[in-house]
């Protein structure tokens, strides 16, 4: 009969290390789901902005850096780790609004990197002599950096505009083991989106579960 001992610790890293390459043994990926806020500042490049009225003549300062809008959207985000390892992990991102004002929000797609500030990152197994040996860390603490391509819908005072924008980011959370697969999961974001009409400042906050596999 096969038995299974859980460790929820990560103590035995240098011993995990030395006997991965004898016996088989696995870092385990990720799924993880978020809900949270995404706020853009959003600024059309000067050469976007039409002035229809001739009879006004534009501000110096809003025809040198063009006009702002904000954007704010709850948000859901799905991530999977699809390559980890003892202190980091790359992952494949996609992040769509769920409520919006007036239709505004980014959709973003993108790939990146983790850093884990603790010894062992991921839950991490392997066997031997029918004997299956998990570590799992309990906290887990990280930053990293990210980037993709996005779809931004965002208003202006006479419209509603989009524009595709290369993103580029950074971020850093924290989560905590519950049960023995499931994370509680938080995470702060800040990042920059930059596209054909407009330049935009992005930050988010987002709280999820995470899931071993």
């Amino acid at each position: 009969m096969f038995s299974k001992i859980i460790i929820p610790s990560c103590f035995m890293v240098m011993f995990l290390v030395l006997v991965k390459n004898v016996f088989a043994s696995d870092f385990h990926d990720t799924v993880s789901c978020s809900i949270g806020m995404v706020n853009l500042s959003v600024r059309e490049n000067p050469s976007e902005l039409v002035q229809t009225d001739t009879t006004v003549t534009p501000d110096a300062d809003e025809d040198e850096l063009g006009t702002s809008s904000k954007v704010s959207a709850t948000s859901f985000e799905a991530v999977w780790d699809f390559k980890t390892y003892a202190s980091y992990s790359y992952f494949l991102k996609a992040q769509v609004p769920l409520l919006t004002t007036s239709g505004a929000g980014v959709y973003l797609g993108g790939i990146g990197v983790n850093w884990y500030f603790n010894k062992l990152a991921v839950m991490y197994s392997y066997t031997r002599n029918g004997t299956d040996m998990v570590v799992i860390p309990k906290f887990r603490y990280y930053a990293g950096i990210n980037s993709g391509v996005g779809y931004l819908i965002y208003n202006t005072e006479s419209a509603k505009k989009s524009d595709v924008v290369f993103d580029l980011g950074v971020q850093a959370g924290i989560s905590y083991l519950v049960g023995t697969k499931w994370n509680l999961k938080g995470e702060v974001a800040m990042g920059r989106a930059t596209g054909a009409a407009t330049i935009s400042t992005k930050m988010g906050v987002m709280f999820g579960m995470v899931y071993y596999l």
